[in-house]
């Protein structure tokens, strides 16, 4: 099979969500020829997708609007896109690093939503620990999750302390910029 055919083959299992074929596909166009952004792009999307699907088809469909849009070096600019995503991810693991979790007391969100289990609802939980204890989180579901219940029981002072932290981490992050929307609605 020749490299276009590989490339179109490739692009459409990604689009398909058939994550595991179009990544055999862009390693065969790696072996027959290592330089091609296009094929290097793929498997990094393809190993993105991975971890987060919704993240790996959003950059996608961005580079094939460059692509559309005829914008030079379309692979590299995506490329770089993922590395900032990277760069960003590995500061927020240094920040959640365990040596910063060891020097405060806290306890894990799986811990606390056991809390909350047990003392029957979000707020109640929050507010026996909030001044005593810190929950710590490092996963971003979780910390969404815990973001949209601190918007639902009121605590809207602590979440605007929290995205603007966050937001230092992400900048461009949909979802952080649909608490701030929510916020403000309230507001009104």
């Amino acid at each position: 099979m020749d490299k276009e055919k590989l490339l179109q083959a490739a692009f459409e299992s990604f689009m398909k969500k058939d994550f595991h074929s179009a990544l055999s596909y862009f390693e065969k166009m790696l072996r027959i020829d290592p330089s091609d952004k296009r094929a290097q792009l793929g498997v990094i999307l393809c190993d993105l997708a991975k971890e987060d699907e919704e993240e790996a088809s959003a950059l996608f469909d961005f580079y094939v609007i460059l692509k559309e849009e005829k914008e030079r070096e379309p692979e590299e600019r995506v490329i770089q896109m993922v590395q900032s995503l990277d760069n960003a991810q590995e500061s927020l693991n240094d920040l959640l690093s365990h040596e910063n979790i060891f020097l405060q007391e806290g306890i894990s969100y799986k811990d606390f939503k056991s809390i909350v289990d047990q003392r029957g609802g979000f707020k109640r939980a929050f507010e026996d620990i909030m001044y005593s204890t810190k929950v710590i989180i490092t996963q971003k579901s979780d910390f969404f999750d815990f973001i949209e219940n601190l918007i639902e029981h009121g605590f809207t002072d602590m979440v605007y302390s929290y995205l603007e932290d966050a937001s230092k981490l992400y900048p461009a992050d949909e979802k952080l910029q649909e608490f701030v929307e929510k916020l403000h609605s309230e507001k009104r």
